[in-house]
């Protein structure tokens, strides 16, 4: 009896080990596909061709690139804010997902408060890197971020930025009164100092956060003054 319960759970080892490491193999692959994926259309991004980019994808409304880290990817507006958060640009099924646009955003990045979103993939793809910029070291030699849209560029600059938990995000405000507190909220929440005042228009970016559970960091930035 001894000999068969021992052998029950030499079995039931082995097919967990083999379990573990084919989820880790597959998702291995997973995140080489997606990076394949993302490596090649950044081939594009020294040259964007929007209309190039928009017969892979119709729903492209902007590219965004952060100096200083890998984040250098295209940004989608989906009908929904589920529709690519397991697909990536090219529509492929991936947990690497892409970076989108909030869906109730304008996609011509003109709302109150435009709010992008991307994974913290655990390889330091997607939006990963955007945890850099809770330091203030870092933010002080990389504060820009850079948006390409199909008829501008938009140069903006990191106002704060930090970790918490998962929160309503507003796009508008319905006064300035509102406004003025919320922005006095994360001003105070902020890993890294700045004295810049928020804008008519804000820019937030949003990925998940690994110090705590349903954990997410927050970037806020505004445009530049010398944008084109």
């Amino acid at each position: 009896m001894k000999k068969w319960i021992y052998n029950v759970l030499f079995i039931l080892c082995v097919a967990v080990v083999v379990y573990a490491a084919l989820k880790i193999y597959n998702q291995k692959e997973e995140y080489k596909k997606a990076e394949t994926e993302y490596e090649q259309l950044q081939k594009k991004e020294k040259n964007i061709d929007f209309g190039e980019l928009k017969k892979l994808n119709k729903d492209i409304v902007a590219w965004i690139k952060i100096p200083g880290t890998r984040i250098n990817y295209p940004i989608v507006q989906g009908s929904d804010d589920e529709e690519y958060l397991h697909r990536t640009f090219l529509k492929k099924r991936n947990s690497s997902g892409a970076i989108f646009l909030e869906a109730k955003c304008k996609k011509d990045f003109t709302s109150e408060n435009n709010i992008i979103y991307g994974h913290h993939m655990r390889n330091g793809t997607m939006f990963a890197d955007l945890v850099k910029l809770r330091d203030q070291r870092f933010v002080k030699k990389h504060d820009l971020i850079r948006l390409y849209l199909p008829e501008k560029t938009i140069d903006l600059t990191i106002v704060s930025a930090y970790a918490g938990k998962v929160q309503r995000i507003p796009i508008a405000f319905k006064s300035k009164e509102a406004k003025e507190e919320w922005e006095d909220e994360i001003k105070n929440r902020s890993e890294i100092i700045s004295r810049k005042k928020l804008e008519v228009r804000i820019y937030t970016f949003v990925t998940c956060s690994y110090e705590r559970e349903n954990n997410r960091t927050y970037v806020y930035a505004i445009e530049r003054k010398n944008t084109k």
